[in-house]
């Protein structure tokens, strides 16, 4: 089993951005959150296997050849982005904190091979890849299927040449790709199924040039868009299941008229020293002055999230927004209320994580 302590800290990146609002008057950096998945998976499944089921019948492959030949799809292109979709969700719930989950790569389970679901797997089945790959549940892509558009467009740009204006055409097309991919999720401890869902995504790729050739070059072609497309398909399952680190933004202010300890402090926040810095903050939030003593309990609620205090965070974001009622600091309140609402969620999600 994977090993993680739940502790509700955030993992900084050394990545900052200054001058993100109010001419310059604050820093931004990018942080990564654990967020809990849309839906809770019972305690007793840690381990999970990911297979493909959505390959058409032996008797129907040559319906399927016929359909991808009319297209003008990669023949057998669904085949390889359903098999990418099965690694993308794999890759995914290892990447987070809540599964190790394994690949059964190479099982013959045949599905409709179209968006239509075919009956759920028996048990007999179900228990038999569960054990053999030392599994508590079994994830199937049940269904796969991909449609693709080309759109060709032009408008008439100027640009300047030699010291003239000259009008020229500009040619763009775009490649869209929607999928569609059917999952179940097959408890195998209880015998029941957690969970049936089709997601529907579309990913759009542009490219534009001087003839309609040239932008149909700068397209990717289709098999790698599809393979593409079908990562994202596993992405988005493993969303749904499974808590996942979420990067943001979050700011601090570093001026305020009148004021030197904000410019002082702002090298002592940028490497992530929030205890240092929140020290030189919190005797300002008494100010006289409200705008001063409003940035400087902004600037606690930011220190106390960012060391994993969400109440405390609350406290300040609240008492920010009492001293100077801005809508950035309204948002920010809201951000860590919504954080604090989660937190019951993602400890459930998590309980069965070992410590």
């Amino acid at each position: 089993m994977k090993k993680f302590i739940l502790f509700f800290t955030a993992f900084l990146s050394v990545s900052f951005i200054t001058c993100t609002f109010q001419a310059c008057k604050s820093r931004s950096f990018t942080t990564s959150f654990l967020v809990p998945a849309d839906i809770n998976i019972p305690q007793h499944i840690q381990r999970v296997g990911v297979v493909n089921r959505s390959l058409p019948e032996r008797s129907n492959m040559f319906v399927n050849f016929l359909e991808g030949f009319i297209s003008g799809e990669s023949v057998f292109a669904d085949r390889e982005s359903s098999m990418n979709a099965i690694r993308g969700a794999v890759n995914t719930l290892n990447a987070n904190p809540r599964f190790q989950a394994v690949l059964m790569e190479g099982e013959e389970l045949r599905g409709t091979g179209t968006k239509q679901f075919a009956a759920p797997l028996d048990w007999e089945t179900v228990d038999v890849l569960c054990k053999k790959y030392s599994v508590d549940a079994l994830i199937s892509l049940e269904t796969f299927d991909s449609d693709i558009f080309i759109h060709r467009d032009s408008r008439q740009r100027s640009r300047k040449k030699d010291g003239r204006t000259e009008n020229y055409t500009e040619f763009s097309a775009r490649l869209n790709i929607r999928s569609s991919a059917g999952w179940r999720f097959y408890d195998n401890i209880n015998k029941s199924m957690i969970d049936e869902q089709v997601f529907v995504d579309e990913k759009s790729f542009g490219g534009s040039g001087l003839t309609p050739e040239e932008a149909l070059s700068k397209l990717p072609n289709k098999r790698s868009a599809l393979n593409e497309s079908g990562i994202f398909s596993g992405e988005m399952l493993a969303f749904r299941i499974s808590p996942k680190w979420l990067n943001t933004t979050r700011n601090y202010y570093t001026r305020a008229k009148g004021e030197k300890i904000f410019r002082e402090t702002r090298r002592v926040a940028r490497t992530n020293q929030w205890e240092a810095a929140a020290q030189k903050w919190l005797p300002l939030t008494n100010a006289s002055d409200n705008k001063i003593a409003a940035r400087a309990c902004y600037n606690m609620a930011v220190a106390e999230e960012m060391n994993g205090n969400l109440e405390e965070a609350q406290k300040w974001a609240n008492q920010a927004f009492f001293k100077q009622r801005k809508s950035r600091h309204r948002t920010y309140l809201n951000v860590i209320n919504k954080r604090i609402s989660e937190q019951q969620r993602l400890r459930e999600q998590m309980e069965g994580s070992e410590n």
